[in-house]
């Protein structure tokens, strides 16, 4: 019996620790949702939704900006960045999918934007102005361990990384600086933003599109099986941003809406994906089915205000996790009980 006890009280232990990153009693949504940021109220909230715009709730209520709502890899938790602790200072947060819950992702004090959930839901990447001083794209263990840098980010623009499914890569976006024609008489060096691959074994870092010679790309994500990347490409030349999709190797570019910008999430059957447009003055989140290409209003963004720009949305469906549980993609601790001496 005390053999009993004794391992029960271990594994009650591991529990309650592992508790304050990842609610053991936490659940994942049982149909399609999609979490999204809206300036609607006057600063930065999230707010979840139908995969068809129906049934929203706010998840957030904060005076500081809450955005970039990303689901975790199972759908029990969101992680998120806020100022609500230290206003002007970013940093990520992880709530329930209900939104209740909320907490600090690290036990340490940073600024970190733009998360990224590893495949199996124990780490995240994210763009942060380090103690270097830089910015960088780092990421680090939940619940404990040391953050590791993996590139370099450049200011405000750069970063916005995305973990690929298979957890081998991670894209995300830094400055390419261009060399000018001519020697003019106060030198200037073009800077555009590019898609950068960084490979997490080798630590080797490619360009996605090297032959772009006008513009800027920016928040590249993975489609659900790792073959393709979306984007929000500017050129300079035309002054009009669009949504592209490529094949990872670098071909078979295609525009997919003109006239819009910002972030991009792809449904988990990539299928569609959403992106946010305005029209008629109105900032709005839509989505796209990519065979039709016909687009779907779902909800309002609201203003571009403060840092909470109506920045990051995500898009989770029960239906798309495997029926057998994968090793990568389980967050739950479960334990053994030992039955007799």
């Amino acid at each position: 019996m005390k053999n009993i006890r004794l391992l029960f009280l271990v594994t009650l232990g591991v529990i309650l620790a592992f508790s304050n990153f990842f609610s053991v009693w936490a659940k994942a949504p049982t149909r399609a949702k999609i979490v999204f940021t809206s300036t609607r109220d006057g600063n930065g909230e999230i707010y979840m939704m139908n995969a068809d715009g129906s049934g929203e709730v706010r998840l957030t209520d904060h005076p500081g900006d809450d955005f970039d709502p990303v689901w975790s890899p199972t759908g029990e938790h969101i992680a998120f960045v806020s100022e609500r602790e230290h206003q002007g200072l970013y940093d990520i947060y992880l709530m329930d999918a209900d939104g209740q819950n909320i907490r600090k992702a690290f036990s340490d004090v940073e600024y970190r934007t733009a998360p990224t959930w590893s495949p199996d839901g124990e780490q995240i990447a994210y763009h942060t102005y380090s103690p270097v001083p830089d910015w960088a794209v780092y990421f680090d263990r939940l619940g404990g361990g040391k953050a590791e840098r993996l590139s370099e980010a450049t200011m405000t623009r750069g970063g916005f990384p995305s973990w690929s499914p298979d957890g081998t890569e991670i894209a995300f976006t830094d400055v390419v600086k261009r060399q000018p024609p001519v020697a003019p008489l106060i030198m200037v060096v073009p800077i555009e933003m590019h898609i950068w691959i960084i490979n997490l074994q080798t630590r080797e870092k490619e360009r996605l599109l090297p032959r772009l010679r006008s513009g800027d790309t920016y928040y590249p994500v993975w489609s659900p099986d790792g073959t393709k990347l979306a984007f929000y490409w500017r050129e300079r030349d035309r002054q009009k941003p669009g949504i592209y999709i490529v094949n990872r190797n670098g071909r078979m570019l295609d525009e997919i809406v003109k006239n819009a910008g910002g972030m991009v999430a792809w449904a988990p059957n990539g299928r569609e994906l959403l992106y946010s447009q305005t029209v008629n003055g109105q900032r709005q989140l839509f989505k796209i089915d990519l065979h039709s290409r016909i687009k779907a209003p779902l909800a309002p963004l609201g203003p571009i205000i403060g840092h909470g720009r109506n920045s990051g949305w995500d898009w989770f469906d029960p239906k798309g996790l495997p029926v057998s549980p994968k090793p990568e993609l389980l967050t739950t601790i479960w334990a053994k009980v030992k039955t007799t001496d």
